[in-house]
Parts: structure tokens; sequence; C-alpha cells
């Protein structure tokens, strides 16, 4: 493989992993839209705010992921339930952490950050762990 074609492999999940940010804000979006008054949420239901968040991030990351690999714009494996299970957990543990440090998550937590980046980051973990043949 040439270094155009290593670029090429980059800069294409590069846009695959910002199309997931986005599409986590778009599904965070259209969730808080099915929950009116969620802006009292984080002070009067936090634990439901981590719910929330934490599905509407792994269907963000997840469903652009799957469509990415669907279309063939990235030519992985795909390990779809254990890209799942792990894009569920990168969502959810800096959520938890967030919610057990702070106790109510206000707008704008660093955390929400890290959560959207840890799905991201999970989707793709399951490619990258080589699987060895048991001896």
């Amino acid at each position: 493989m040439d270094y155009r074609q290593r670029i090429r492999g980059i800069l294409t999940w590069l846009g695959i992993a910002l199309l997931q940010v986005i599409s986590t804000q778009v599904v965070t979006f259209l969730v808080s839209l099915l929950f009116p008054g969620m802006e009292n949420f984080p002070q009067t239901r936090p634990v439901l705010v981590v719910i929330l968040l934490g599905i509407s991030f792994t269907l963000g990351a997840f469903i652009t992921g799957w469509l990415a690999i669907k279309l063939r714009w990235l030519n992985i494996d795909p390990k779809l339930p254990a890209r799942a299970v792990t894009t569920l957990i990168g969502a959810y543990l800096p959520l938890i952490l967030a919610l057990i440090i702070y106790h109510t998550l206000a707008p704008g937590n660093p955390f929400f950050l890290v959560s959207v980046l840890a799905s991201v980051l999970g989707f793709h973990l399951p490619g990258w762990i080589k699987q060895h043949p048991s001896r």
C-alpha cells in the first residue's frame, strides 16, 4: 500500500468519524423533541438524562458507522454485535462517571463530548483488536 492510499484511508476514517459525531448530535436533538420539558431533566431527573443521552449517542455513532460499512465507504470487517456493544459501553461509561462526580448534569458538561468521542471510538475498536489464532 503506497502512502497515497494510506492517506486516503486515514482521511476517509476521519470523515466518517466526523459524520458519526455530527449524527450523535442530530439524534440527540430528535430525542429531545420526543421529551418536552427536557431542559429541566438535568436537575430533576439526571439518571433519565444519562439513559437518553447514552441511547442517542450510541444510535448516532452506530447507525452512521453501519451505513458507512454498508455503502463500502469503510472497508472493514462488520463485526456488528461487537461494534454495537463497544459503542454502547463507550457512550455510557463517561456519562455514568459524570453522574457520579456531578450528581446533576448541566448543559455543556465536558463529559458529554468525552462520551460522544468514546462512542465513536468504541464503534471502531473491534476492528483494531487483532484476533490471534489459538495454539
